[in-house]
């Protein structure tokens, strides 16, 4: 639904970067969870920002398994 990236730091061709995304909020009722996203190279942040995505309820879940 929406994403914003703060660029920190540039990368350069045969880094290694980790990315982590981790869920900081959740909103069942509009089905909806807030991520916080993060990048590093060498264990410095090279990009930050969060997303807002649509995730099923867990009966859809069911019924697609």
């Amino acid at each position: 639904m929406s994403q914003t990236l703060n660029f920190r730091a540039p990368v350069r061709i045969g880094d290694r970067v980790i990315a982590k995304v981790r869920v900081v909020e959740l909103y069942p009722a509009k089905r909806r969870a807030r991520f916080e996203c993060t990048c590093t190279v060498e264990g410095k942040v090279v990009l930050e920002g969060e997303a807002v995505l649509m995730v099923p309820t867990r009966a859809a879940e069911k019924k697609s398994g």
